[in-house]
């Protein structure tokens, strides 16, 4: 077999065999009580533990750049161990969402601070949600569907396409609109469309961003972040209201809704996006310091990371084992 061929039969097998285990996945998790979906996602998670590769020595290194000033190497180890366990959780719950009952769902996901999301709305612009890649947040969207807002959902899809349909299926089902994030300028366009029909348009800033977006302060490094909330906020008069869900010590979820953030603007707006941008930042690596056991660590943040007083690039293209090893 030619090296060609031996990449489209590898290629088929991640597209289809992924697709066929995804399915099988939510045909078993269908069919399990909803009592047991806590106890099943804890065992997921120890079970993911074998089979990460390459995600768990990122997740690692990720909590070792963040944390590693204030924690030792047992205590991020006992905290990755316990980030496992609770997305094993969110994904027996997200798997079963579109299917719980309203009065189960109110139950599970308490939601705190409803009025300030409700303010926002009542000026006609629509509301910018800014969260993080922390606790459930596919559970919090759908809890906010249920409550009646009209959300809009800005998401990177899955590289593969056929996983990234079926998502986009069960979103819909639920009753979100799911806003690809490429190509950019449709991107942009349905989001501001979503604002001008006074939707609530849900944005995230904690992945890694091209070098072309805004460079602020995550952790001590210097990382490219989306720009995004601000400039929607200023190009449409829309509030940026910052939300997040957590999971308390009883296994039920704790949505909080903040109140508007306000914009600092001092007339030179590329500063004021950077310096705004920076601000929610920051917010958002607070709530990570609160809940370490909660952030989804797996994703390349510090990929493009740069040493803070100096700009200089933290990880060279071929990193070496001595600076975490950062892939």
């Amino acid at each position: 077999m030619g090296q060609k061929q031996a990449i489209h039969v590898k290629k088929f097998l991640e597209i289809y065999l992924g697709s066929f285990l995804l399915r099988i996945y939510l045909f078993w998790v269908k069919h399990i009580s909803l009592d047991s979906l806590e106890s099943w996602g804890k065992k997921l998670g120890g079970v993911v533990f074998y089979f990460l590769g390459k995600r768990k020595e990122i997740a690692l290194n990720n909590m070792y750049l963040a944390l590693g000033k204030e924690k030792s190497e047992d205590e991020i180890n006992q905290i990755f161990r316990a980030n496992l366990r609770n997305i094993g959780r969110d994904m027996m719950e997200i798997a079963r969402c579109k299917d719980f009952e309203d009065s189960y769902l109110k139950k599970l996901v308490c939601l705190e601070g409803k009025e300030h999301l409700d303010s926002a709305l009542k000026n006609g612009k629509g509301a910018i949600a800014l969260t993080a890649h922390i606790g459930n947040f596919p559970l919090m969207c759908t809890r906010l569907v249920k409550e009646g807002y009209p959300l809009s959902v800005v998401v990177r899809n899955a590289e593969n396409q056929t996983i990234a349909s079926l998502l986009t299926s069960i979103m819909v089902t639920i009753g979100m609109e799911p806003i690809p994030d490429k190509p950019r300028m449709t991107c942009v366009s349905r989001s501001l469309r979503a604002l001008k029909k006074n939707r609530v348009l849900l944005l995230q800033i904690d992945q890694n961003a091209p070098r072309t977006e805004a460079w602020v302060d995550f952790f001590g490094y210097l990382v490219p972040t989306f720009k995004g909330p601000v400039v929607l906020s200023l190009r449409t008069g829309a509030p940026i209201i910052p939300l997040y869900i957590i999971r308390n010590s009883d296994h039920l979820h704790r949505i909080t809704i903040l109140p508007p953030f306000e914009l600092n603007m001092t007339g030179d707006i590329e500063e004021d996006i950077t310096l705004n941008i920076a601000r929610l930042t920051k917010m958002t690596e607070t709530i990570i310091l609160e809940h370490p056991d909660q952030w989804w660590w797996f994703h390349r943040r510090f990929r493009k990371a740069r040493d803070i007083k100096t700009g200089e690039k933290l990880f060279p293209k071929h990193p070496s084992k001595k600076l975490g090893n950062y892939k």
